[in-house]
């Protein structure tokens, strides 16, 4: 067993094991939960899904072959929908097409059964240490929207659930996320959105209207006649 100290930064975060063998999964939860702040342990991809609607998620340690639906075509649904879960593949395939499939899915980690408590411990203590990095770089706008500035992702705060923005839209959120503190003027987002095209004189408030739209109407605030400014939260996810 890893030292809890070394393991304190855990508590703070939530985990869903997903695992069609009971004698496992009741072991590997068992442990999980002196760490870490609350663990969902389920027998199928079905109840997986319905733990993931009902709460927040960090991090999955799935298997990879289960019966009905495996774990490849679990995690890309999940990553289609919340691609800010860390994921972890603990499974005994080595079939080919499995791994290459899994390979595209941005894992945290891959390890195969049967796995050491000291290997399975450091692949999350890393884990661990890319969600506080990644969460330094996480905005939570006023409203209930959060910005992952490094792998530019907006989703709802309290479910994870991603909010599909445009790519102007996202240079737009970046560039206000950038200048957390200062108010960019029509003319300096306009130069920076578009330099060199020619744009109608209402683009950015119509820009700013349907990112709003999107992420909240108190997101983003109107200075009048100065500009605009992104709205945080009292502090950073």
């Amino acid at each position: 067993m890893l030292d809890l100290g070394a393991m304190s930064c855990c508590n703070r975060y939530t985990v869903l094991c997903v695992d069609d063998e009971k004698e496992f999964l009741d072991y590997l939860s068992s442990i999980l939960k002196l760490y870490f702040s609350e663990v969902h342990a389920v027998l199928s991809v079905k109840e997986a899904y319905e733990v993931i609607e009902e709460h927040p998620i960090d991090i999955i340690i799935t298997d990879l072959y289960m019966p009905k639906t495996n774990g490849i075509d679990f995690i890309k649904k999940i990553r289609s929908e919340r691609s800010t879960i860390s994921v972890i593949f603990l499974t005994a395939c080595f079939e080919k097409d499995f791994l290459h499939a899994a390979v595209s899915l941005g894992l945290d980690a891959y390890l195969r059964k049967p796995v050491t408590l000291e290997n399975l411990f450091a692949t999350l203590q890393q884990t661990v240490e890319h969600i506080e990095h990644r969460s330094s770089k996480t905005y939570a706008l006023k409203g209930g929207v959060s910005f992952d500035l490094i792998d530019e992702v907006v989703y709802a705060t309290s479910s994870r659930k991603i909010i599909d923005v445009t790519k102007k839209e996202l240079e737009l959120l970046c560039l206000l996320v950038k200048n957390e503190h200062n108010v960019l003027s029509k003319s300096v987002i306009e130069s920076y959105l578009w330099e060199f095209e020619s744009v109608a004189q209402s683009s950015v408030k119509t820009l700013i209207k349907k990112l709003r739209d999107k992420i909240g109407e108190d997101a983003i605030a109107t200075h009048s006649t100065v500009g605009y400014s992104i709205v945080l939260e009292e502090r950073n996810l």
